[in-house]
């Protein structure tokens, strides 16, 4: 391989770990994802028993 080949591909390494450094380092929302629950609330419950 040539020298500027060497150079290139240690370039190219130093280039990607740290664009894989800069992307680890960010900050990210770590807030849960609202889950919504499996029991009706109030305002959805409909009756369905028979009327006398």
């Amino acid at each position: 391989m040539s020298y500027l080949t060497i150079i290139a591909i240690v370039w190219a390494t130093c280039a990607a770990c740290a664009v894989f450094f800069i992307r680890g380092a960010t900050a990210r929302d770590l807030r849960p994802a609202p889950v919504r629950s499996a029991e009706p609330t109030l305002g959805q419950v409909e009756e369905f028993s028979r009327t006398i």
